[in-house]
């Protein structure tokens, strides 16, 4: 399995996300961007304006051509469009630096519909939660080295914040050129595998998973699922404490905490560095359990899941609740990440349990839900928090505890409904659809 390569895909596609969150620091204070704060959490939230239109056509293309070349696009175009960011913003201001974000979504959307797909593909059941959470452990990877990078970069004199969209650009540029290479759509159509790695994989799916590459997606079956909503609901609400803490943490740390951008920079990485280590023990500890049957899948998938978003929302409810130095701060900030990692193993592998064939199309459509609450996250935060430097001290950190609370509380009623709505077995309509009841496309892996 190309698995690499799939991590690394998501190591310059998240570096490229989380530099807007180092800079925008910067813009606040520079002059040559003299931006309100409302305007600041339009440029972070505009990247969802684009990314939640392309979920569900995503995942149909995915079931339609393939994911390989959605990948490809998900990642090399946004790299190009970062590289040239600085300009946007001297050209343009905040409202062009918008648009180029919006575009980003738009291509950046494919992104989550393709790696499962793949995923799907080429994980034998056995193997799939330790394979989910190794992937996505790219995503952590990514976080950190944009974090603690672009915060060091954009203070570095003669380099300055737009070096920390450089860096990004190039790499998925490079990346771009690997995954072209190395990249198939299925294991039939790889150069890169032997037979017997090939057979062992596609038996082990049984007649679960169609050796058909291009299959009509059974839409009214999957929008009509119980299954299907409870996985939207807590997607959902994964997505608004993920998206909150990423985008919104370094204000945090810098209003309330009162960190320096280069420290700032630095303790923001800090909860995305424990995330990376989490992940990798989730990875190992998930795939003993599934392949030694310690648990049941479903009890498996639900502890994991639960251990996630309720040690996060508990986490916020502390920082919330509890005056705390500036060491417990990112300490708790740390615990609400790292355990974060329990839905590798939890609802994200629920997709593909539900329907191997079409998991990609299922993932188009929970994550465009999601996209959707991380469009208003940073919106309501912004919201919330308002004009921080013309409010005192305590009445930031008011502000701030309303908005760990609510974060605390859509966690756990996200988790509550997933637990009692799930299901583990793959549904009837997984197999409903073939390639003769849609027009024959070209192979073009």
């Amino acid at each position: 399995m190309p698995e690499e390569v799939i991590i690394n895909s998501f190591c310059p596609d998240w570096i490229d996300w989380i530099s807007y969150a180092r800079p925008s620091m910067q813009f606040k204070g520079d002059s040559t961007y003299d931006w309100s704060s409302e305007e600041r959490h339009v440029v972070l939230s505009s990247f969802f304006w684009g990314y939640v239109v392309t979920q569900v056509p995503s995942g149909y293309l995915t079931a339609r051509l393939g994911p390989k070349w959605l990948m490809l696009a998900g990642v090399s175009g946004p790299a190009a469009l970062s590289a040239v960011t600085p300009l946007v913003a001297d050209w343009g201001g905040w409202q062009l630096l918008t648009a180029s974000r919006v575009l980003q979504g738009l291509l950046q959307g494919a992104i989550f519909p393709a790696t499962h797909a793949m995923l799907s593909r080429w994980s034998p059941p056995g193997e799939r939660s330790g394979h989910t959470a190794l992937t996505y452990n790219g995503m952590s990877v990514g976080t950190v080295v944009g974090m603690a990078s672009s915060g060091l970069l954009a203070a570095t004199p003669g380099l300055g914040w737009p070096s920390a969209f450089w860096l990004p650009g190039l790499l998925g540029l490079a990346w771009a050129v690997v995954w072209v290479v190395v990249a198939a759509n299925a294991p039939a159509s790889s150069r890169h595998v032997s037979r017997e790695e090939r057979e062992y994989i596609e038996e082990s799916f049984g007649d679960t998973s169609s050796k058909e590459e291009h299959l009509a997606v059974p839409w009214r079956a999957i929008m009509t699922s119980v299954p299907m909503w409870a996985l939207i609901v807590v997607h959902s609400g994964h997505n608004w404490g993920h998206w909150m803490l990423l985008t919104e943490m370094p204000d945090y740390m810098k209003a309330v905490q009162r960190f320096n951008i280069q420290a700032n920079g630095l303790y923001s990485a800090l909860p995305y560095l424990c995330l990376i280590g989490t992940s990798l023990l989730v990875a190992w500890l998930s795939q003993v359990i599934n392949t030694r049957r310690l648990l049941s899948l479903k009890m498996s998938r639900k502890i994991f899941q639960s251990a996630a978003h309720w040690g996060a929302g508990t986490a916020m409810l502390v920082l919330a609740l509890v005056d705390v130095d500036q060491a417990t701060a990112v300490a708790l900030l740390c615990v609400a990440v790292a355990v974060e990692a329990g839905t590798l193993a939890g609802f994200l592998c629920n997709l593909i349990d539900l329907s191997p064939n079409f998991s990609g199309a299922m993932m188009g459509v929970s994550g465009g839900a999601g996209a959707l609450v991380a469009v208003v996250a940073p919106l309501i935060v912004g919201a919330i928090t308002g004009e921080e430097d013309s409010l005192s001290h305590e009445e930031v950190t008011t502000r701030w505890n309303t908005v760990f609370i609510l974060t605390a509380c859509i966690y756990y009623i996200g988790n509550l409904v997933w637990v009692f709505f799930s299901s583990f077995e793959v549904q009837p309509w997984n197999n409903v659809a073939s390639k003769t009841e849609v027009e024959p496309v070209q192979n073009n892996s």
